[in-house]
């Protein structure tokens, strides 16, 4: 009996060398992380099923991180440069919106929780989850090691990837059948050429920086300071907070575009921000302390005295230098011109009526100059000159839920539960998807060049559209929303995700709660709950915006405000932010836990669980500012 039980092992362990998908993956931040744990989720299904061979033929999965942790721009320390987000982070979007199926905010911190988390708290609730069933999840990822190059090589079918190890030097090359980009989307900063030579050209005698580099020694560039932010996005907000907050002279933000959530903020505490709608640098004056800046709509001019420091907010871009030309994603557009479907499709194509057909009337659809959720170069994360090339990239308002989804929507294929159609099936789901998209007018306004520049000629500051609180740009906003998560519904239940928010055509209630609290988190925490000059406007921000209507959709706990106003926050500690010590009714659970999860990350010994001290409580998610 020993002899067939042995058997029967060396037979499983062939099948296993012999099947198995081996797949590189490329970054072990939120991306990397979850498609290791829903491999892990799988694993255990089948091992609880006593189906031997088939978690003898999953797929064996290597990750690549420079980093010597997992976490990617969540973790904190910065310092050795393994992370290019800057030092201030903080949620900007509620946390019931990327709150985890298989295990709730309630079941690790085991207390009611404020809606906006420090990053250090999302991080050390990412890798309980992730380490829930498998406390050696991440074991076998290979940290401190950068991917340098990965080709495919034709001949043979299959991915060369080389690395090399950050501490010993020692180049390795290996081969894979498949290779996942998790990298995200903050890999490099991007900085204007033109205001960084306009600068430079003028003799600025300031510091110039991306907002990417700035750190612990924030306070030390802005108190007493006057600072200058190019760009209008969440890196720009952010860093606007934690300057009032450390002590700043003043702040002006440029908005070129007047689109960004900088513009959309209704008031800043402490009276010292100015935002300038499409304004640029134009030049460097008196010595070159002052910073002349212009509207060239209006043809106006005005100057800006003693800027100490400019700091570019203008987003990044993802890095994708490591891979072989021929398997990155086109970057620039105009997108979707070699889709001969679309070029048809456009002629006599008519927008649904909505709130602002009257004002912009009928517009043909012009070059797609960027993409939403839909990237024309991939086919549900799948490259389509190349399909076992895979990318994982958040698109949605709750990028963690995202990643989660692709993760499972990916393992689906790895494991061969849903196959690839044709190349040109492929191009007639991302078209029909697209086709909806330019339906929705904020989502048009973004990615189609004719439309978007209709809407910026025809809409001026008095629109209803730029009023605080109207009730038809809520309805608008609404909607787009519903629409990505209905997309979102779809992939849940092509992916047999173990959580559902209906299907594509009717989001269920937990779907709806969850665009609601976006919106109320968009226009109440940003704008209507922002009343400047009210007695409140000297202290109030949007994180200390009324979290009455906030709960969880997994277990119906509401968000609790800070426990003081969030410019007096000292640490990012639970008991540093929360004001509500009562701990649920978990049964005794939680305490138990939440012991055993400071021991595992004390192992893991990610650096913003272990020098917490070192983080700022200011910043954004982990989004990039593509509007910026």
């Amino acid at each position: 009996q020993k002899e067939v039980v042995l058997v029967s092992q060396i037979i499983l362990n062939s099948f296993s060398i012999n099947m198995t998908c081996t797949v590189a993956i490329i970054g072990c931040g939120p991306g990397g992380m979850f498609i290791q744990h829903a491999l892990a989720l799988r694993k255990k299904q089948l091992q609880d099923e006593g189906n031997l061979a088939a978690v003898a033929s999953l797929p064996q999965l290597t990750c690549f991180e420079r980093g010597s942790s997992p976490g990617g721009v969540w973790r904190a320390d910065r310092n050795a440069g393994e992370t290019n987000m800057y030092e201030a982070l903080f949620t900007n979007g509620p946390k019931e919106t990327i709150e985890f199926f298989d295990y709730t905010f309630d079941e690790h911190f085991s207390r009611a929780l404020p809606t906006f988390l420090p990053r250090s708290l999302i991080l050390e609730y990412m890798l309980a989850r992730c380490t829930k069933h498998d406390q050696k999840i991440f074991d076998d990822v290979k940290f401190n090691t950068s991917v340098e190059s990965v080709t495919f090589n034709e001949e043979k079918g299959k991915f060369v990837v080389q690395t090399i190890d950050l501490k010993t030097q020692i180049v390795t090359e290996d081969m894979f059948d498949k290779c996942i980009w998790a990298a995200g989307d903050n890999g490099k900063p991007s900085i204007p050429k033109s205001i960084a030579n306009t600068l430079s050209s003028g003799g600025f005698k300031g510091m110039v920086m991306h907002s990417a580099a700035t750190g612990a020694d924030f306070d030390q560039l802005v108190c007493g300071k006057k600072i200058l932010l190019v760009g209008d996005s969440y890196s720009a907000e952010d860093l606007t907070l934690m300057a009032i907050k450390l002590g700043v002279k003043s702040v002006d933000i440029l908005s070129r575009s007047a689109w960004g959530v900088a513009c959309d903020t209704a008031s800043w505490p402490r009276n010292c921000v100015e935002v300038h709608e499409k304004y640029a640098i134009v030049g460097v004056s008196d010595g070159g302390r002052d910073i002349v800046i212009e509207n060239e709509e209006e043809e106006d001019q005005m100057t800006l005295n003693d800027i100490d420091t400019v700091i570019f907010c203008t987003g990044y871009s993802m890095n994708m230098d490591m891979l072989d030309p021929s398997l990155r994603l086109k970057d620039e557009g105009p997108f979707f011109s070699d889709y001969e479907e679309l070029h048809k499709q456009k002629m006599g194509w008519k927008m649904t009526k909505n709130h602002l057909s009257k004002d912009l009337g009928e517009v043909p659809i012009g070059n797609i100059v960027s993409y939403n959720r839909i990237c024309p170069d991939l086919y549900r994360g799948h490259l389509l000159s190349n399909p076992n090339m895979m990318f994982m990239m958040g698109r949605l308002d709750a990028p963690l839920l995202d990643l989660d989804v692709q993760a499972w929507l990916l393992l689906a294929h790895l494991t061969g539960d849903i196959t690839l159609p044709s190349e040109k099936d492929m191009k007639r789901f991302n078209l029909q998807a697209l086709m909806y998209e330019l339906q929705d007018p904020n989502i048009r306004a973004e990615i189609d060049k004719n439309y978007g520049e209709h809407w910026d000629d025809s809409l001026d500051d008095d629109h209803w559209m730029n009023q605080f609180g109207d009730k038809r740009a809520r309805e608008m906003e609404t909607n787009t929303l519903t629409l990505q998560y209905r997309f979102l519904a779809r992939d849940m239940i092509d992916s047999s995700y173990p959580f559902d928010l209906g299907t594509y055509k009717k989001l269920n209630g937990k779907a709806k709660a969850i665009v609601e609290m976006s919106v109320v988190s968009d226009f109440d925490f940003h704008s209507v709950q922002l009343v400047e000059g009210s007695r409140d406007s000297s202290w109030k921000t949007f994180r200390d915006g009324n979290p009455t209507n906030i709960r969880s959709i997994m277990t119906g706990t509401k968000a609790v405000p800070f426990k003081c106003h969030w410019l007096d926050l000292e640490g990012d500690g639970v008991d540093d932010i929360c004001g509500t010590p009562a701990p649920l009714n978990l049964k005794g659970k939680g305490k138990s836990k939440a012991t055993a999860m400071k021991k595992m990350l004390q192992a893991i010994r990610p650096p913003c669980v272990t020098s917490r001290a070192h983080v700022d409580e200011d910043g954004r998610d982990a989004k990039a500012a593509a509007t910026e």
